[in-house]
């Protein structure tokens, strides 16, 4: 414990006593060599020893004291915001008010001032606030209960793909957000919103990969049926496309083998439903295209660090066919010039528009676009358009009171012909 009325006293007899020296001094007062210096400085013959004892500020309010008009500003800014982190809250002060040229007026206004996260810590307490962030318990050992590996240490090497359903926008609908990260720098790379999990939402995540970056050495994901097929050794459809590019698919057995994107899923649910409330995003088509265009560099300029290895291991697109990559595939054989997938009957044309005679049990592979649905077939590396000659799926009853219901249930039969 430090005696500052006693460290006083003995350097002013130091004055006229050479015996007592700064360690003797430090050691019966606990001051060290450096401060008892800077004190001495303070010291003259007719120095009052409780004065100085006593810091100058002591009694006043201190010079950065908020103002009332200050707390009541950041109380109604947080109004919009009933769940949001200390963090986040602090970002959208800064972004939209203090650096904001056009708010000014405002800074002056209510005497607004650059603030540290732990003023903000404390503001949050004293007003009752709380927020959503929570670490979990440490093991007893103080360890995380999943110590983490090691990031790949090139950008490109290895890259986390993940769904997560949220109600995003506050509408009580819930969307899935396909979201892909970057192992060596947490970056995200590309995300999309769909209604629910599906293929189509990962081939937009990785078109916008693809034709952004290049091509990444691996995917890590769940055992999701999109990826991995329940026949072991055969490839999903996804799975075949990801092999066309030559990209590796690795699966994670738990949520916590993934547990850099499952992190940045957790930290993009806290944020993102406030920035779209922020920013007035109302509908999903709007949130796809701001998300792409805005909030992940917005995002990866706050989370993302630099890899060890500054070198890519993306690969140039160069020489691919990107149109062709993402397409479903079947295969399947001729029978009356025609063959079928999902009770729909479909023949090839030729070049002048008309149905080509092929022989029955001929093999021909099919291909579908998955942005467009197009569909073609292919034979001896020739793309053929096909045409739909008869649609055998099941239809549903019907049910005609009068005959002009019957009526209407003809006409549509005809317009689906």
């Amino acid at each position: 414990m430090k005696n500052k009325l006693l460290a006083l006293k003995l350097l002013k007899q130091k004055i006229h006593d050479p015996s007592l020296t700064f360690p003797l001094i430090s050691e019966k007062t606990g001051y060290s060599k450096r401060q008892l210096i800077r004190l001495s400085h303070s010291l003259d013959e007719s120095s009052d020893m409780e004065a100085l004892c006593h810091h100058a500020n002591e009694g006043k309010e201190p010079v950065n004291k908020a103002l009332k008009s200050e707390i009541q500003f950041l109380i109604d800014l947080k109004k919009p915001y009933p769940s949001i982190t200390i963090a986040q809250f602090r970002d959208i002060f800064f972004e939209d008010v203090l650096n904001d040229p056009a708010k000014s007026d405002i800074v002056a206004r209510y005497h607004l001032r650059p603030r540290s996260l732990s003023w903000f810590r404390s503001l949050f307490i004293q007003q009752g606030w709380k927020s959503p962030e929570s670490r979990k318990p440490l093991r007893r050992d103080g360890r995380a209960p999943h110590p983490l590996r090691e990031p790949a240490p090139q950008r490109g090497m290895l890259i986390q793909i993940d769904g997560t359903p949220f109600d995003w926008i506050g509408n009580n609908e819930m969307w899935t957000l396909h979201l892909a990260v970057d192992d060596a720098t947490t970056e995200p790379l590309a995300g999309c919103f769909m209604p629910t999990e599906r293929q189509l939402g990962y081939c937009y995540v990785m078109y916008d990969i693809l034709t952004k970056y290049g091509i990444p050495m691996s995917l890590y994901s769940d055992k999701h049926t999109i990826f991995r097929s329940s026949k072991e050794g055969n490839l999903t459809q996804f799975g075949q496309m990801m092999a066309d590019l030559g990209i590796e698919m690795i699966f994670a057995n738990s949520p916590q083998a993934k547990g850099r994107i499952e992190r940045y899923n957790g930290t993009v649910q806290r944020r993102l439903p406030n920035d779209i409330i922020r920013f007035g995003i109302h509908d999903y088509d709007t949130l796809n295209r701001w998300f792409t265009a805005f909030y992940l560099p917005y995002i990866r300029s706050k989370f993302a660090f630099l890899p060890k290895d500054p070198h890519d291991a993306f690969v140039p697109l160069d020489g691919y066919d990107i149109d062709s990559i993402f397409t479903l595939r079947y295969e399947r054989r001729i029978k009356n010039d025609s063959f079928s997938i999902n009770g729909i009957y479909y023949s090839l044309i030729d070049e002048n528009g008309e149905i080509m005679h092929i022989i029955n049990d001929t093999p021909v592979s099919i291909r579908v676009n998955v942005f467009t649905n197009q569909m073609y077939a292919l034979r001896y590396r020739k793309k053929y358009p096909v045409t739909v000659t008869r649609d055998r799926r099941k239809r549903p009853s019907s049910i005609a009171d009068n005959q002009k219901d019957l009526h209407e249930i003809l006409n549509n039969f005809s317009a689906k012909k």
